[in-house]
Parts: C-alpha cells; structure tokens; sequence
C-alpha cells in the first residue's frame, strides 16, 4: 500500500486515510470524524466495502450495475446539481467516483439530453461531449440553495 493510505490499482483505503480526506474538507471536527467512522460501518454493512486481513484497511465491496437509461439521467442530473460549475464531461459523469457504489452503463449524451428537459449537451469534438444543467435550471436550484 502506498504511503497515501489509498491504492486505485488494488482497490483499497485505510481508515487514516478516509479521516485524513474527511479533515482536509471540513477540518479537525470530532464530529466529521465520528461522521466519517459511522459511514465506514455502514457501507460494510451494506456490502460495499469489505474489510480486509489487514486492520482499518478497506476493499471494495459489491457494486451494482445500472442500466436503466431514466435512472441513468437522473442519477446524472443529480451529480451535475452537486457540482459548483453545473457541467462535466459525460464520459465523466458515468464513471465518477461520487456515483460509487453503482457502475452507470455508458449511454450517448444525446440520450441522457433526451430523457430530462432540464439538461443540455455542447458538443466539444467527435467523442467529448459536455452536459449541463439548463440556465434557468441550474441557477434556480442554486438561489434556492443559498437562503
């Protein structure tokens, strides 16, 4: 395991090392701390993550396949509402982290465009297209979010 306490390769994470994430985003808390202990514990029991022969080291679990197209863009909208700018890359998209513990069969923007009227797609070269949430969409739900 590298130093970093995180193996993409062997699908792996410590315990240090998801607290260590959880710090950086929102500080030396006890109560992000205890959040982030509590999460841990929940998704080995719900399967997602195993843990390991190794103490406080955590593999990945089970992940479940996605392949309905309407959830698909749902679960894409959502990810989009998440994020600051509104916008990514849909190749991005289906196979973000933050969509973890499902794997998002890849679909065609267009489709995804297609099934929710409040996203658009702006076509940046042959393969990479973008999506994003409608204007006034994607500034309403901000503004909301605000107050």
């Amino acid at each position: 395991m590298p130093a970093t306490g995180h193996s993409a390769v062997l699908g792996t994470a410590t315990a240090a090392y998801v607290q260590r994430r959880i710090k950086e985003q929102y500080g030396e808390r006890e109560t992000a701390s205890r959040a982030a202990r509590r999460v841990l514990r929940s998704f080995i029991d719900w399967g997602v993550l195993n843990e390991t022969q190794d103490k406080g080291v955590y593999a990945q679990g089970n992940q479940y396949s996605i392949q309905d197209p309407k959830l698909i863009a749902w679960l894409v909208e959502a990810s989009l509402y998440a994020r600051m700018n509104g916008s990514a890359a849909i190749k991005d998209l289906l196979d973000s982290p933050s969509i973890f513990p499902f794997r998002l069969t890849h679909v065609s923007a267009e489709h995804v465009e297609s099934l929710s009227p409040r996203l658009n797609i702006l076509r940046h070269g042959l393969d990479d297209d973008l999506v994003m949430l409608r204007e006034n969409n994607g500034q309403a739900a901000r503004k909301e979010g605000a107050k």
